[in-house]
Formats: structure tokens, C-alpha cells, sequence
């Protein structure tokens, strides 16, 4: 007996989702040249918080970090378990990771350059698969099966909730129209095809977060960055809507910070 859930193909939906979004895939090379920056404003965080919050860990299993970045939550549990295998497809996310563990003395990290749309054959199957925020890839079932079968007791990821990466009242002030991105939904759906009947939880962004830059330029070069590219006419708008919300005293929107925490035992 089969359902019409079932015979919805979710990846599929994905994929087609994804390719026609306004929100493109950023390749390594454009990840190496965020790194530095990433790395001065990602490890303290609400975000980290609550992610932590929801995860549990011991000293006897081992963690493999997926798309581990400047060593967000690898420096972060290195202390809660056995060993650190933390990946990213960035040489520089990697460099700076090791940089960061030498500086704090820490030596269960093991860390290695990895594009997780490729082969993992070479990827160590460990106690717990965690990937935070780095799922934005083409074949959504087909990593999601990779870290299914690379986690003996659990897996723990965030995906993006909502259409954008931005506020929706950015994308109104500068009179952006775009091509929702996945949300959450379809890896949830996927998921149970797959045979997974995964928890769900809801992360609220904290407002003092969704607008973690220094200036108006910085601000503009979030909006940038998220949609590959604004015109004039849009910078425009966007200072322009940015010094109103100055000088009404309140906080310019930039980020829609809401993410799903999605996780199963096997």
C-alpha cells in the first residue's frame, strides 16, 4: 500500500527548487574569501547556543562536523567527546580551523578538505554526524543518505526556514522580488521516504544577531552577498531605507534568522 506522500519525489522537488532560486550556491572559492570574516563574528552566538542546547555528547563517542566552517561547533564540542572529525570544502575555512585549535591547545581534532557532493568513501563513519547550516548542495537526498550512513547513533542538522536569507522588509525597500530558495520542509519530506521519522525544532534568531555588521557598507555588502549581486538603483534603496530605520531609532531588518534543528537516533 503506498500514499501520495510516498510517491511525491521531494528530492526531485528540491532540486528543481533550488536551481530556479534567486539564493545561488557559493563555491569554495568564494567561501575562502568570507572565511576570515566569518571567523571574527560566528563562534559566539545565540544560535551556537541553542544548537548546543539540543545536542547530546560524551566523552567516549566521536563527532564528524560536516561543512565545519572556521571550526564553529568543532572547537566548540572537542571537550565533550572522544574525537573531532570536522570537513569543509574551503582550504582556508580549514587553515583557519587548525589555527584556531593550536591557539587553544586543543589536540582531539582531526580536519581535512571535503566536498560533500563527492565521494565519501574516505569519510570516517563516526558515533554522531553534525551539520549546521551547510546543507545548501544540489542532491539534497543524496547527502542526506551519505550522512545517514555515516552516523552509528544520531544525526543532528539546521536547515533554513522561510524563502530568503534576508528580511522580508529588505526585499521589499529595495523593490527585490526573487525565487524562493528550499525551506526546511522538503528535507523533512525527504527524510520520511527515506524511512526517517526525524525530530523537528525551531531556532528564533535573536535580534541583536540578524544585524551583526558595523556600518553601511557593511550592510549593504550583507545584501550583496545574499543575493549575488544588487544594482544601483537598489543600493540605492537600501542606504536609503537603512538611515530611515536609523532615524526612527530602530535597528535596520537584514537577516531572517529563523532555522530548523532536525535530528534522529539510529
Amino acid at each position: 500500500m503506498y500514499s501520495n506522500l510516498e510517491a511525491i519525489d521531494f528530492g526531485r522537488l528540491y532540486s528543481v527548487q533550488r536551481v530556479a532560486s534567486t539564493h545561488k550556491i557559493k563555491d569554495k572559492h568564494t567561501w575562502d574569501k568570507k572565511a576570515e570574516n566569518m571567523n571574527k563574528k560566528v563562534h559566539n552566538s545565540f544560535y551556537n547556543e541553542m544548537v548546543q542546547s539540543n545536542i547530546i555528547l560524551n566523552k567516549e563517542e566521536t563527532l564528524l562536523d560536516i561543512g565545519c566552517g572556521p571550526g564553529t561547533f568543532s572547537l566548540r564540542f572537542a571537550s565533550s567527546v572522544k574525537h573531532v572529525y570536522a570537513s569543509d570544502f574551503s582550504q582556508k575555512m580549514i587553515e583557519i580551523l587548525q589555527e584556531n585549535q593550536k591557539a587553544k591547545g586543543i589536540d582531539n581534532i582531526t580536519s581535512f578538505v571535503h566536498d560533500m557532493e563527492k565521494s565519501w568513501d574516505d569519510m570516517p563513519t563516526c558515533d554522531i554526524v553534525l551539520a549546521s547550516r551547510c546543507l545548501e548542495v544540489e542532491d539534497i537526498e543524496d547527502v542526506l543518505k551519505k550522512i545517514n550512513n555515516h552516523a552509528k547513533k544520531a544525526v543532528y542538522l539546521t536547515y533554513k526556514v522561510g524563502k530568503s536569507y534576508l528580511d522580508e522588509q529588505v526585499l521589499q525597500a529595495i523593490g527585490r522580488e526573487i525565487m524562493p530558495k528550499p525551506d526546511y520542509i522538503y528535507l523533512i519530506n525527504v527524510l520520511y521516504n527515506m524511512g526517517i521519522n526525524a525530530e523537528l525544532k525551531f531556532i528564533d534568531p535573536n535580534e541583536k544577531e540578524l544585524v551583526n555588521v558595523d556600518s553601511e557598507e557593511e550592510y549593504i555588502e550583507s545584501i550583496r552577498w545574499s543575493l549575488d549581486g544588487i544594482n544601483e538603483d537598489e543600493i540605492t534603496k537600501a542606504r536609503k531605507f537603512y538611515q530611515e530605520c536609523l532615524q526612527k531609532g530602530l535597528t535596520p531588518p537584514l537577516r531572517d534568522g529563523r532555522w530548523a534543528l532536525i535530528s534522529w537516533k539510529k
